[in-house]
């Protein structure tokens, strides 16, 4: 038998915002609030965070098909299981489906929560979760095959990105940022996400000052015990971020700190991200899919972020779709 130890789970975080019941919870929550909280991202509640675009098939299938040796496939849901995971289906592609209600156990107060960023915080608390494991968003999808010692070297995580310098995030800046998130979703249909800020608060919370890795949206390997050695030593941390239902720029990424701790402590293997393509609805068009599908055809990329699928025009999603169906069939789950 396997040691417990070499065995590696996938997480993926996922949610049917299409649900009558998951919507109507949303709604709930948003008028009942009294007032925005200080600092709330400006599109952090918007429709489309939480459309249901059905990525996900083709992310469980890309994994069941490219890296077989991955145990369990935890997905997190909010008392929702798509269509598609039957109970025969979730046996068969060993899919284990975990509500939010057990990685919030004991802080139920947060609960319902609508953000990303809140239920990433509690993700090393998945019972029987492996002690290593690769975090999905509903997302990504692998178009390669994939080995282990692609994301994890002996106790060593595979970090891709690239070092850059931190912006200086004032007062100033911030209502400057607030104000062009507005504008730039109403005027262009851009959604900022603010995510170099993100990434910039986790990194100096592990004790970087200058400089921060800045990582793409790819998979991101983690090793359990590093954000579980880290919120049992710093509860007030882990209580103050996940207290937000909706984004919220005061927030940090548990798995962008996860990522400096390794390399704070020299357990990291760092690369370049020249195997990832984002495919994105507000800032590609005609030609750029185009050459991004070819290069997922040619398998010269192993992880593809598609953002905003439901945004797309009918032509481009029918041109996606067919680039993923080449990929998976007959592996679709």
């Amino acid at each position: 038998m396997m040691d417990v130890d070499n065995h590696i789970d996938a997480v993926i975080t996922w949610v049917d915002g299409n649900d009558r019941s998951h919507h109507e919870k949303r709604l709930k929550i948003l008028n009942n609030a009294v007032k925005r909280e200080k600092n709330d991202l400006p599109t952090g509640r918007d429709n489309t965070r939480f459309i249901n675009n059905g990525e996900l098939e083709y992310c469980i299938a890309s994994i069941r098909k490219f890296a077989p040796w991955i145990r369990t496939i935890h997905l997190v849901t909010d008392n929702q299981v798509p269509v598609f995971l039957t109970p025969e289906v979730q046996k068969k592609e060993r899919i284990n489906i975990v509500d939010h209600t057990e990685i919030f156990k004991s802080y139920e107060w947060v609960l319902p929560t609508f953000n990303s960023r809140t239920i990433e915080t509690a993700l090393w608390r998945i019972p029987d979760l492996a002690p290593r494991f690769i975090y999905f968003n509903d997302d990504f999808i692998i178009t390669k095959k994939v080995m282990l010692e692609d994301f994890f070297i002996g106790d060593k995580v595979i970090l891709r990105g690239r070092w850059s310098t931190m912006a200086n995030y004032g007062r100033v800046r911030m209502k400057l940022n607030n104000m062009v998130s507005v504008i730039a979703k109403k005027v262009f249909g851009i959604t900022r996400s603010m995510h170099l800020l993100l990434q910039i608060r986790s990194a100096k919370l592990a004790g970087f000052d200058r400089h921060y890795f800045r990582a793409p949206h790819v998979p991101h390997p983690i090793r359990t015990d590093t954000l579980k050695d880290f919120f049992n030593e710093h509860p007030s941390l882990f209580e103050a971020n996940i207290k937000y239902r909706f984004r919220n720029m005061d927030q940090f990424s548990s798995i962008n700190l996860a990522n400096h701790l390794e390399i704070k402590n020299g357990h990291a293997v760092l690369r370049d991200a020249i195997d990832n393509i984002m495919i994105n609805s507000e800032m590609d068009f005609s030609a750029t899919i185009h050459k991004k599908l070819e290069k997922m055809d040619k398998r010269e990329a192993r992880f593809v972020c598609l953002q905003g699928f439901e945004s797309f025009n009918e032509d481009h999603r029918e041109r996606i779709t067919e680039t993923l169906d080449r990929l998976f069939q007959p592996n679709r789950v």
